[in-house]
């Protein structure tokens, strides 16, 4: 068995990519992910039968032309980092076969990917980055995720730390409005849509002037248990209603900023019934679809 990497000390890892993940790339990886992990070290390729991937884009069993362009996607997206003073570049997955006949897929990953990801910390980072659009979500959960992992639940910074750990250069975004506006906020926000842990802050005050923040963290699910990564499977919802299918997939294949705007409706109009959506649930529109159902089969429909 390969030595799993969180023995080593692995530095400025990020996920790039020319062409943006979906949400249904990301619970294909997921559900992939799930059927792999418990025999993720031991084996190098594995099977996964078209009908085990009901619910990655809606209803019924993928057809080969998604799956196609999902693969492409995810094996473009490169996962880059550096340990023992090496630089290393590898992908999401290393190979995908699709299987007609049989109407099943076989996949592998790159050694490094699988070494990766058997460190829940590395994990989480890796799936939770495909996520993030905000200029400072990346840094700010590596800063706060770090923290966490090591059984902190606070974590206080100094600003001037703060501005320098966030790469935000001098000169810009001076006051701490202003910060907490276009940095901290936005952040914050994509952190506790999608990581393990939720986090807030305080201020530190001298005299008018904020001098220093204070992070508090608290778990909200056990990253390292594969189970709780996975999307739960969307429930056979629309069989009579082909027009419905189509609009709830079109958000489980439409960009992240894209589905953010319908997600956004959703909360909208959940508040004027009284009602709240919490952003948990940003990734599971199988629980908000409702709210924009009407506005989705327009978009659709030209």
């Amino acid at each position: 068995m390969a030595k799993p990497i969180q023995k080593w000390v692995v530095k400025n890892l990020f996920l790039a990519s020319s062409t943006p993940l979906t949400l249904a790339d990301r619970r294909l990886y997921n559900y992939l992910l799930r059927n792999a992990f418990n025999r993720f070290l031991k084996q190098a390729s594995f099977k996964i039968l078209l009908t085990d991937l009901i619910g990655v884009y809606g209803a019924g069993v993928p057809s080969l032309e998604r799956l196609k362009e999902s693969f492409r996607r995810l094996i473009r997206t490169l996962i880059e980092y550096e340990v023992d003073e090496k630089w290393i570049i590898t992908s999401l997955l290393e190979k995908a076969e699709l299987d007609e006949k049989s109407a099943q897929v076989i996949y592998s990953y790159p050694a490094e990917c699988k070494r990766l990801f058997y460190d829940p910390f590395i994990l989480e980072k890796c799936l939770i980055q495909a996520h993030f659009i905000q200029k400072y979500s990346n840094l700010l959960y590596e800063i706060l995720a770090t923290a966490h992992y090591a059984k902190e639940s606070t974590l206080f910074l100094e600003i001037t730390d703060l501005r320098s750990r966030l790469h935000i250069q001098e000169g810009k975004l001076i006051n701490f409005n202003d910060l907490d506006r276009f940095a901290l906020t936005p952040a914050i926000k994509e952190i506790n849509s999608y990581a393990s842990f939720a986090v807030k802050y305080h201020t530190q005050r001298k005299g008018m002037k904020v001098i220093g923040i204070t992070f508090e963290m608290h778990s909200k699910r056990e990253i390292s248990n594969v189970e709780n990564i996975i999307p739960a499977k969307h429930p056979r919802l629309f069989i009579d209603n082909p027009e419905m299918e189509r609009a709830y997939a079109y958000l489980l294949n439409a960009e992240t900023n894209e589905r953010r705007k319908f997600f956004d409706l959703a909360c909208k109009m959940a508040g004027k019934k009284k009602e709240k959506i919490a952003e948990e649930e940003f990734d599971r529109p199988d629980l908000w679809f409702k709210w924009v159902e009407h506005q989705l089969i327009k978009k659709i429909n030209g």
